[in-house]
């Protein structure tokens, strides 16, 4: 193979010098599981080829059982970022909040973060304003990081809200 002053040649960095990120996302069931690994896939394609990811999902189910739970537990002390994507209708279960006060119990030296992912209410439901309020605090407690991001669960009402924000742009663009 010749090589000439016109050849370019791209570094593509090696993983072993890349900085690893663990994701672990922490899920209600199937939908909101989806949900969380849609962000965690985003996430990736923002921070393109800048970290060597790792992820583990597991379901409140599966926290649930002992050894399950112990090793997801191992694996979020370890995390950069836990993701928890409930929907928030009824409010984290019991055993979740007592998973979630171990975990952060056991934080040493590391600043991960928390987002959690949670239905926005279809009307003045203040159970997932209680649950976001609930991991602030604990957030604020034990010196995460905490992100909310409420999303609309039913796509009736998603669609609805375009068609609102649709025809008030088009108001304003032939009033001018």
């Amino acid at each position: 193979m010749k090589f000439s002053s016109e050849t370019q040649i791209e570094w593509l960095p090696d993983l072993d010098d890349m900085p690893r990120f663990d994701v672990v996302i922490l899920y209600e069931d199937g939908p909101t599981g989806r949900r969380a690994k849609r962000f965690y896939d985003k996430l990736i394609h923002e921070l393109g080829g800048e970290c060597d990811f790792n992820l583990e999902l597991w379901s409140f189910q599966v926290l649930g059982i002992p050894e399950f739970g112990e090793s997801a537990m191992e694996a979020a002390v370890q995390a950069d970022l836990v993701i928890l994507s409930l929907h928030g209708k009824a409010g984290l279960p019991a055993e979740i909040k007592q998973w979630i006060e171990t975990w952060t119990g056991q934080i040493i030296d590391r600043t991960p973060a928390l987002v959690a992912l949670v239905d926005k209410p279809k009307s003045g439901c203040g159970t997932a304003d209680s649950t976001l309020a609930y991991l602030s605090s604990v957030a604020n407690r034990t010196g995460i990081d905490f992100f909310a991001h409420t999303v609309f669960s039913d796509i009736n009402t998603v669609l609805a809200m375009y068609y609102y924000e649709n025809m008030k742009l088009s108001e304003i663009a032939s009033s001018d």
